[in-house]
């Protein structure tokens, strides 16, 4: 090299420094080089892949379209041969004479018809075994040796003929390979790409001319709580037994599928799984407990029909069957995150936090019968919700289920819509919904505590919700706000006064140069345009001989308060309460106090919820003031059968407690109530 004048530099004693690749599993050093392969020429029928693959659903779609349909458009031969020792003998013979004289074995039998004897019992087609067999080259005029190249078979084919190999076919069990080639649905990792996903193809249609599988879900990689991709070597692999054991296997399961799309790379953070899903599997599991704890004795044979229920157990079973509906679509779309988001959004929001909640008097009778109605619903709820959460949550539902039927759920047919929907129920609620949500906000905002009673609040609703179950819902907002009545009034315009807020970027692409003179003109518009604004109308208004229109987009809306009243507004939904609180609403709110206070109280000396108490109050004079006046509420609530007000109540056995209430000081005491005590 030196003599040709090549030599571009000496060798130094140092060295010189280069980059080269390393394995990113174990940091060896990487060399790459070219070696002769053998190949599958899948060229040749590319096109018939890319055909394959557009009737294939895939989810997320765009790996379908985008990540693999790129691989393949850009499809070149499928080096099949591997230099390695283990693996599938590549089953090519090659004559030793004249090496264009080659024999592609395809099977036993015509391996033994080439040998020209049968196969011994004990045949073994595995290396070394395999290249002991020989046979003559069968070329006219040639006496070489046929023997077998030395090469295995690439293991992502081995994987690709997963189909064919499970059944033996085509030498056997037909019938099975027909009814279950190609399948319905397989899952795998973002990185099969260009590994599983395509061996499948690659095989399917260069043998079977179609696909091997018709649906498919892919998974994004699993990353640490940093982003990073895990890695024994970096130490941060998370041990999945570990993480069972700590939060159970139902909670990681939740957490994979809920915390975003399948197809998405997560992190796994610990403290998220204890967040997303074990706070969810804890609530269902203190639902079904609310259920037991009530329905002990319950005789459901008994249960009212459907029709004859009271309207919130008509509208939480209406929501069921939209729930059940969604999650089929869902599923049936292959959009798993999608269907377990609807189910734990249902349990959470509609089930637990609010049907439960505002129905607890129905279920909570400590010297009554528990509402048959309210118990049949809540108990045919969780039911269904344990069977449409099986799949993803197959223990905590199964577990339920058992308690609840008495049969495991695993044997169920997956649930369906019983045609229980009624869009007005749903409607009315949902309203009450966002109304009790807006009011809880007016009543933080200034200040005043839940427990408070009210005198007065005032609604404003949408025409098309003002129904008969509208109306009927309004005891359970006047319940969950606490106050003594609600209101409907006919027009918003009563508590609030629309404002149309231009938004000049909408304006300008409309009217350009006259978007000034636009934005003035929607100064005039009036309510009831505003309105339909609102609704997503258009609207039109003249201003000095110039008519401009207006899209919903064009203009925003808002309200301005015209009440001293407190006010909070979403959209067409208006909430007014009244902030005068009289001295009767002041001693009401210090009793529900002390009935909270006592209830904790009730609590940690480890009562029953239907054990009955002696309770006694001494302290601030106020405060046993409002206890004197609110003595039935505070009994009925408390389960106290004994209430002494006074100064000396307490009692050696009794628990007590030092409780400070808007400043006020007084003392509590409970103790097990007997008849002696009366």
């Amino acid at each position: 090299l030196e003599r040709e004048g090549k030599v571009f530099g000496r060798y130094q004693p140092e060295g010189y420094e280069h980059t080269y690749p390393f394995c990113w599993r174990c940091d060896s050093p990487l060399i790459y080089y070219a070696r002769e392969s053998w190949f599958v020429r899948t060229t040749e029928y590319r096109d018939r892949m890319l055909a394959i693959n557009r009737d294939v659903s895939w989810y997320p779609p765009e790996v379908g379209e985008g990540r693999f349909g790129e691989w393949l458009e850009n499809n070149v031969d499928w080096a099949l041969s591997r230099d390695r020792y283990w693996g599938t003998p590549l089953p090519v013979w090659i004559c030793d004479e004249q090496d264009e004289h080659r024999a592609v074995i395809g099977s036993f039998d015509e391996l033994a018809d080439r040998l020209g004897r049968a196969l011994p019992d004990d045949f073994d087609p595995h290396k070394p075994f395999i290249d002991d067999y020989t046979f003559a080259c069968s070329a006219r005029g040639c006496r070489g040796t046929m023997r077998r190249v030395s090469e295995v078979i690439d293991a992502w084919f081995d994987s690709g003929a997963m189909p064919y190999a499970q059944w033996h076919y085509p030498f056997e069990h037909d019938d099975d390979f027909q009814h279950h080639f190609p399948a319905d649905f397989i899952c795998e990792g973002l990185d099969q790409t260009r590994g599983w996903f395509y061996s499948l193809l690659a095989i399917a249609a260069g043998v079977s001319d179609g696909p091997a599988y018709r649906h498919v879900v892919v998974n994004g990689l699993v990353l640490d709580a940093d982003g990073r991709k895990m890695s024994k070597r970096v130490g941060n692999v998370v041990d999945p037994w570990e993480a069972v054991q700590q939060f159970g296997a139902d909670a990681v399961r939740l957490y994979l599928l809920a915390s975003s799309q399948v197809g998405l790379p997560k992190r796994f953070d610990a403290g998220a799984v204890r967040e997303v899903a074990s706070g969810f599997l804890n609530r269902l599991r203190n639902t079904y407990g609310f259920l037991a704890l009530y329905a002990e004795d319950w005789d459901s044979e008994g249960a009212p029909a459907v029709a004859a229920r009271p309207l919130v157990d008509r509208w939480l079973l209406s929501r069921l069957d939209a729930v059940t509906t969604e999650v089929r679509r869902t599923w049936s779309a292959y959009d798993v995150t999608a269907g377990v988001r609807v189910i734990m959004d249902f349990c959470d929001h509609e089930l637990s936090n609010w049907y439960v909640r505002v129905n607890r008097r129905r279920f909570w009778a400590p010297d009554a019968q528990a509402d048959s109605a309210a118990l049949a619903t809540l108990s045919d709820t969780l039911v269904t919700v344990t069977r449409l959460l099986a799949p993803a949550a197959p223990f905590v539902s199964d577990a339920v289920h058992r308690r609840l039927t008495g049969e495991t759920v695993h044997v169920q047919r997956f649930p369906e819509d019983h045609g229980r929907g009624d869009a007005e129920l749903d409607r009315a609620m949902d309203a009450v919904r966002h109304l009790a949500s807006l009011a809880r906000a007016t009543r933080e905002e200034a200040g005043l505590r839940v427990r408070q009673p009210l005198n007065r609040m005032r609604v404003a609703v949408p025409a098309p919700v003002q129904g008969t179950a509208f109306q009927a819902f309004l005891q359970v907002l006047q319940a969950e706000v606490n106050v003594k009545a609600v209101e409907v009034v006919g027009s918003d315009e009563e508590l609030v006064r629309l404002r149309g807020k231009p938004n000049f970027r909408s304006l300008g692409k409309t009217h350009g140069r006259e978007t000034p003179q636009a934005a003035q003109a929607a100064a005039t518009l009036t309510g009831e345009q505003l309105r339909r604004l609102e609704q997503g109308e258009s609207v039109a208004t003249t201003v000095g001989g110039r008519t401009f229109e207006f899209h919903s987009e064009d203009i925003g809306v808002e309200r301005d308060v015209v009440t001293d009243w407190l006010v909070q507004s979403d959209g067409p939904l208006v909430v007014a309460l009244d902030p005068t609180i009289t001295a009767e609403l002041r001693q009401e709110g210090l009793a529900r106090e002390i009935v909270n206070r006592v209830q904790r109280l009730r609590k940690e000396a480890g009562y029953d919820y239907n054990t009955r108490i002696a309770l006694g109050i001494a302290g601030d004079e106020q405060l046993m003031a409002a206890a004197e006046a609110f003595r039935a509420v505070i009994q009925d609530e408390t389960l106290a059968r004994r209430l002494d007000i006074g100064p000396e109540v307490t009692s050696p056995d009794a628990r007590e407690e030092d409780v400070n209430i808007d400043g006020r000081h007084a003392v509590l005491s409970v103790r097990r109530w007997n008849a002696a005590m009366v």
